[in-house]
């Protein structure tokens, strides 16, 4: 067995592996999602070949193509930007580059792709910034995934792939792959509580004690409430801006974080009839279809675009992006945050440092971009800014009682990625307390199995 020869804080992690005759080994490269939240790109080489798990971006722009590796496959966990966006990238680099994963995150992938293109578009008319990929690219995502059902195993040459349930979304998966009867297990962002349609992860079907357990740690450093209060305490902080006069702007994620808003607001609604409680988001209709076929939301008005006056009357508005740096959510941000009559509720966690969101809460202004004259001007803010965390996560707690549950032999080396090194800090410590050997690596490390 591989180990690190420094520890869970340093910036580097060295790994001395030398290859031995006879011996078949995997290389693991981190290529995104390192003491970083998104951009996950995880490269399992094997005698050159190259299966990679997940294909995101950045939430901005700045990427170079240099950035994204050439690979021959990639395995993809669930269907949020932050996984899938670098997908246009991985067949420009390899136009022969085969994608897998399941049906509905080929389905939500597919529209979640096309609508960059669209905002892309849209907004690179004014402000004249060059477009990231082009519809024939993203279409090309498509056409080159093959949908596997969960449960089912797939060969890609000498990799075998897995799919099991993670309840995150709507077709979020774990990645299970074998190759030299050698198991990497990749957990891709992962909830133990379960997503809106009841779905909860397999752990009990996954394969005990892989050689290698790859986790997400978004909120390896925090413990919560359990869903039930946290939903309760969300509904509350509504109820409290409604009373106090206060319109609502609440920006959410596109899959899961959206539904689940709304989802709460349609059982309120009914108690505020001088309110007009708005779902404003093609994203949001498209990917209800999709995959939340079975939502009925009777007292909300669910709509491809807001009213122009929307911000005249009394009303409740969920829109995406959930950062406002995208979509309906961009404009309306933009528009409000400056205003005393306005609650602004954030639904998530974690919020990206490039975030116009982050901007408000650490500086309490706003830049923004005048796109006639391109000339920058500061907006103070003046709504209130609530932050309830409804997340499609599991906590510290969720994630020791995973690891626990699919390496109980202590066997396994663990493998923390998707968090910042706070995040990964807390929760490695946790798990070395319990005896477990813990890795943390940093962007371009590599890892031998």
């Amino acid at each position: 067995m591989c180990r690190p020869e420094t520890s869970l804080r340093t910036n580097r992690i060295t790994f001395k592996c030398p290859m031995v005759s006879n011996t078949f080994v995997v290389c693991i490269r981190f290529h995104g999602g390192a003491r970083q939240v998104g951009n996950v790109k995880i490269v399992l080489e094997h005698f050159g070949t190259t299966l990679c798990l997940d294909y995101g971006a950045l939430h901005s722009r700045s990427q170079n193509i240099s950035e994204f590796p050439k690979v021959d496959a990639v395995a993809v966990s669930h269907a949020h930007a932050d996984h899938i966006s670098g997908l246009p990238y991985a067949m420009r680099q390899n136009d022969g580059t085969k994608v897998f994963g399941t049906e509905t995150s080929r389905k939500i992938t597919g529209h979640q792709l096309e609508d960059l293109v669209k905002i892309d578009e849209r907004e690179n008319k004014a402000s004249g910034a060059k477009q990231r990929f082009s519809l024939e690219e993203a279409l090309a995502v498509k056409n080159a995934w093959t949908p596997v059902n969960y449960g089912e195993e797939v060969a890609y040459k000498d990799f075998k792939i897995r799919f099991l349930n993670a309840g995150h979304i709507p077709g979020s998966a774990i990645t299970e792959v074998s190759c030299d009867n050698k198991t990497i297990t990749y957990t891709g962002d992962i909830n133990l509580e379960g997503d809106l349609n009841g779905d909860v992860p397999a752990l009990a079907a996954l394969k005990k004690d892989p050689e290698v357990f790859i986790i997400e740690s978004t909120y390896g450093n925090e413990t919560r409430d359990d869903k039930h209060s946290t939903e309760e305490k969300f509904v509350s902080v509504v109820e409290e801006a409604i009373k106090s006069g206060k319109k609502v702007f609440i920006p959410a994620f596109a899959i899961e974080r959206i539904q689940r808003v709304a989802y709460l607001l349609d059982g309120i609604a009914g108690r505020h009839p001088d309110y007009e409680f708005y779902v404003a988001s093609p994203s949001y209709l498209a990917i209800k279809d999709i995959a939340y076929r079975d939502l009925k939301l009777p007292n909300l008005k669910e709509v491809k675009t807001l009213p122009k006056d929307y911000d005249g009357r009394n009303t409740v508005v969920i829109t995406t992006s959930g950062f406002c740096n995208g979509g309906i959510s961009k404009s309306v941000f933009r528009r409000v945050v400056g205003r005393k009559d306005y609650t602004i509720i954030l639904p998530s966690g974690y919020v990206p440092n490039d975030s116009p969101i982050k901007e408000a809460l650490d500086k309490g202004s706003v830049t923004f971009t005048d796109y006639s004259t391109g000339e920058s001007f500061e907006k103070t803010v003046k709504a209130d800014i609530k932050r309830v965390k409804l997340s499609a996560h599991s906590d510290m707690n969720g994630l020791v009682k995973i690891v626990e549950a699919v390496c109980p032999s202590k066997t396994s080396r663990i493998v923390l990625v998707h968090g910042e090194e706070a995040a990964q800090t807390r929760l490695g410590e946790e798990l070395k307390s319990r005896g477990y050997n813990v890795l943390a690596p940093a962007l371009r490390d590599e890892l031998q199995v």
